[in-house]
């Protein structure tokens, strides 16, 4: 079962633009790998990616709005 979150996070990008990691909660979390994107526009998306932190592998749903980034769900791997 997930757990809704909807708050604020800290997005981090490489050079091309991709999502690479964020800091929610004052902990760092790498983004893996994104599993599913979806949205009806370039600037409203919601993506489900794998990510790796110190407490583990988990699933995660974070929204971009524009460039405001919020984490919505979070899943246990």
């Amino acid at each position: 079962m997930g757990h809704l979150l909807n708050e604020p996070i800290r997005a981090e990008h490489d050079p091309s633009g991709r999502l690479t990691a964020y800091e929610w909660r004052g902990s760092r979390y790498a983004v893996d790998e994104v599993l599913k994107t979806y949205g009806s526009s370039p600037d409203a998306l919601v993506y489900r990616v794998r990510i790796n932190g110190d407490d583990g592998v988990a699933i995660a749903e974070l929204s971009r709005d524009a460039d405001r980034w919020r984490i919505r769900h979070l899943f246990s791997a």
